[in-house]
C-alpha cells in the first residue's frame, strides 16, 4: 500500500469524495494514505489495534482508546494480523488562515 503514486493516493480518496484530502507527495510522505481535512475527527477504537502515523511520530491505539485530529496530516496503519473496528464522528471545520 506504501508504494502508491501521489495519484493513486488521490483517486483512492476521490472514490470516497475526498480527493484533496490527500497529502501523500511520493517524497516525504510517511505513508502514502497520509491525509488532512478541514475536519475534527474523533477515533474510537472499539476492536483491535491500528497505529496512527503523523508527520513526526507514531502511536498505536487499542480497543477503548479515543484519538481526537484537528485537521492535523496523518495516516493509519493496521500492522497486525487481526481486523481493526473503529467509530469515527467527523465534525465539519475550517482551517486557521496560517495553516490553510
Amino acid at each position: 500500500m506504501n508504494d502508491l503514486s501521489p495519484e493513486e493516493a488521490r483517486a483512492r480518496f476521490a472514490e470516497v469524495g475526498a480527493e484533496y484530502a490527500s497529502s501523500h507527495d511520493g517524497v516525504t510522505s510517511r505513508h502514502a494514505y497520509m491525509h488532512r481535512t478541514e475536519t475534527i475527527d474523533y477515533g474510537i477504537i472499539l476492536e483491535g489495534e491500528i497505529t496512527l502515523i503523523m508527520d513526526e511520530g507514531e502511536v498505536t491505539v487499542s480497543a477503548g482508546d479515543i484519538v481526537v485530529q484537528r485537521g492535523t496530516n496523518h495516516g493509519w496503519s493496521n500492522r497486525s494480523s487481526k481486523n481493526c473496528r473503529i467509530a469515527f464522528v467527523l465534525i465539519d471545520g475550517k482551517f486557521d488562515r496560517d495553516i490553510a
